[in-house]
């Protein structure tokens, strides 16, 4: 099978079993003796996340969450520091997050080995003690924990190392698409976001919705908007993730599945 495909396949059943455990879950509340270290994730919350920033998307996805008053989490970047280095400092109002992404969004450089991933991540922390941001120790790998840009192993080391050294790795339970990720041309309709934000996190009790904070995907601002009030129709609140919540990692599920 090709790999991209073969990642794709792996994507859907790694979503397939949130979705189902969410139903599985409501539906039998007795948990398993032995649960993963950390706080779970409330029920009935949703959870906003946004990937690459800060932009010049920011302030306009700021906007949003004071005037909804909800926040959100921000997992960085170091990329456009220079233009929007105040921004940062905004990330934190609200009792919104900053949380750490990588420095500079280079696949090849990143993952050409699990000390380059940690060269990176070491220059993003760096970075953000410099600017003066408090962050949470919570990190989202570029392309997740199970992507096509990095050989397997490599993302294995780098795994088992976060975890050894005491960071928090979380991936997402629902993608908005707003990044264009099946193909589409972007900016998407907001409308479109929107929809698969809603339709996508359908039967979970706490969906974790990726979003991005990238200057090519001017309509997610608005997005976010239909997507706070869609959910609070619905009756969800919203929160934070931090460095004490409990781990959710793609590898993880699809090793469970896969029986690796």
């Amino acid at each position: 099978m090709n790999p991209c495909r073969k990642l794709r396949s792996r994507l859907l059943a790694v979503a397939a079993m949130l979705t189902l455990g969410a139903i599985m879950q409501a539906a039998a509340p007795v948990r398993p003796a032995a649960e993963p270290a950390g706080v779970p994730l409330e029920p009935r919350t949703v959870y906003l996340t946004f990937d690459d920033g800060p932009s010049r998307n920011t302030e306009a996805i700021l906007s949003v969450l004071r005037e909804e008053e909800v926040p959100a989490t921000f997992f960085v970047t170091l990329a456009e520091r220079e233009d929007y280095s105040d921004a940062y400092a905004a990330l934190c109002e609200n009792g919104s997050r900053v949380a750490l992404h990588c420095s500079v969004h280079d696949y090849d450089r990143l993952y050409e080995s699990a000390r380059s991933y940690r060269e990176d991540l070491r220059e993003l922390e760096a970075g953000l003690r410099e600017l003066g941001i408090p962050y949470e120790t919570l990190v989202r790998l570029p392309g997740g924990s199970l992507n096509a840009q990095a050989d397997p192993q490599v993302l294995r080391e780098i795994l088992t190392g976060l975890s050894r050294d005491g960071y928090t790795v979380f991936d997402w339970t629902v993608t908005s698409g707003d990044d264009g990720g099946e193909g589409q041309p972007v900016p998407l309709p907001p409308e479109e976001i929107a929809r698969n934000a809603l339709e996508r996190g359908e039967g979970q009790s706490s969906p974790v919705i990726l979003l991005h904070d990238s200057h090519p995907f001017t309509t997610t601002p608005e997005a976010v908007r239909q997507i706070i009030r869609a959910y609070k129709a619905r009756g969800y609140r919203f929160g934070v993730l931090t460095a004490d919540t409990r781990p959710l990692v793609f590898s993880d599920w699809w090793d469970a599945l896969s029986g690796d």
